[in-house]
């Protein structure tokens, strides 16, 4: 039996199957440093409270990071769409800050809770829950 080298043809084909592994290792390296390097807007929603007399709610919240400034697109209390935002974004605090807006429409006794949703321009959802007050 004579040993004989790699034809070209065999040369071609385990070249090949090397590139197309280090390509996938690379790109699966890639992905889990982006994965890792940008992270989604996080908010603690530390209080909320609807004043049932103005129809003005009021959400006290805190962006820990690690976005260092979380925008707010929308904010829905009992489903409806609130209007008038005092702030469209939350810059990175471990202080709690303050979200106004007018919810108007809604009949709600004093005492009772209301649900709500906070937006981010990312498309995240944060759900709260609101006390109803005079």
């Amino acid at each position: 039996m004579l040993l004989k080298g790699l034809t070209s043809i065999e040369l071609a084909i385990l070249l090949g199957i090397i590139i197309v592994i280090a390509v996938a290792v690379g790109w699966w390296v890639y992905t889990t440093y982006l994965a890792t390097a940008s992270g989604s807007p996080k908010l603690q929603i530390v209080s909320a409270q609807y004043s049932s007399t103005n129809g003005k709610l009021t959400l006290r919240v805190i962006n820990p990071g690690p976005v260092n400034n979380v925008g707010i697109s929308a904010i829905y209390l009992a489903g409806i769409s609130c209007t008038g935002l005092s702030t469209t974004t939350v810059s990175i605090s471990s202080t709690p800050q303050t979200i106004n807006a007018t919810c108007s429409g809604i009949n709600a006794a004093v005492g009772t809770q209301l649900s709500g949703q906070l937006v981010t321009t990312a498309g995240t959802t944060f759900l709260f829950t609101a006390v109803v007050t005079s």
